[in-house]
């Protein structure tokens, strides 16, 4: 019975985080919200006739705000809302501060902290909490045959699982370390259920990722040495160009220097996360 209650919950939850999602696409919580702060200003008799023929300006005015990031850049209060769960994936070459910043991430608003390495390392060493797990057994077929389409696919399947767990679902997420290219970004942002509503680029220069990574305390990991990590480094310039592409072209996208001390770009990301509306999907601006 208890099992049967435990799906139950698990279903409504769901089903309330992809409502959710329909309202940030549509900014029905934006509008909602303005209606009744000028209900309240004009406090008009005819409340219905007064909707009625205000909607349409009061959600016209919304989209235009944040669509053209608001008066000298600056998006109206009212077109942010505090009320959402962050879904966060956070991008960039390693040593560019992905995982601290999602660490800080998940601190400040008591996310899941998703890291995909730790995902992979659980699924191929075969201590995940189902071991006859069709997902997991795919990912670790995709390894054993070194096919990296299948790789992709199957990591993305296994993390799109993870994220429709209870606690993600009421909490909100971060992501680090996927996706990895371009096929892996459209899985996410345009099959997932539930997609990332926020996608940090974490820019940062090669020579100084190399140097982070090379300086940093060896805790005797075999990777911790330069051929592994200019390999790292060229497969991500592989990659950067066509990425870079691609998330430009969406809403979601949040862009931080992360060269400077770890503290300068906390606050940086902060404060991009805070004054940046929630829109989603493709910008209609740029080809």
């Amino acid at each position: 019975m208890s099992e049967l209650l435990g799906k139950d919950t698990l279903r409504f939850t769901e089903y309330a985080a992809e409502l959710m999602v329909y309202f940030e696409r549509h900014k029905l919580i934006e509008i909602s919200k303005k209606i009744l702060v000028e209900l309240a200003l004009e406090r008009p008799e005819l409340v219905q006739e007064w909707i009625g023929a205000n909607i349409k300006r009061i959600a016209s005015e919304i989209y235009r705000d944040c669509l053209l990031d608001g008066k000298n850049g600056v998006v109206s209060m009212l077109n942010l809302s505090a009320n959402y769960l962050y879904r966060i994936v956070i991008f960039g070459r390693k040593g560019s501060g992905r995982k601290t910043q999602a660490v800080n991430l998940m601190k400040r608003f008591n996310l899941v902290y998703i890291d995909a390495e730790h995902v992979i390392y659980q699924s191929l060493r075969g201590d995940d909490e189902n071991p006859n797990d069709p997902l997991a057994r795919e990912l670790q077929r995709s390894f054993y045959y070194n096919n990296c389409d299948a790789k992709g696919k199957a990591l993305a399947d296994v993390i799109s699982r993870r994220i429709l767990h209870t606690d993600a679902l009421r909490r909100g997420w971060v992501l680090v370390n996927f996706p990895n290219n371009v096929k892996d970004f459209k899985e996410i942002m345009e099959q997932w259920k539930i997609p990332p509503n926020k996608l940090v680029y974490m820019k940062c220069s090669e020579k100084v990722s190399l140097k982070r990574l090379l300086n940093s305390p060896d805790t005797g990991a075999p990777h911790h040495n330069f051929s592994y990590y200019n390999h790292e480094m060229r497969f991500y310039n592989l990659h950067e160009k066509r990425i870079e592409n691609y998330i430009r072209r969406r809403h979601e996208t949040v862009y931080v220097n992360s060269e400077p001390c770890s503290e300068e770009v906390k606050f940086a990301l902060l404060s991009s996360i805070a004054k940046m509306p929630y829109l989603l999907g493709e910008r209609k601006d740029i080809v």
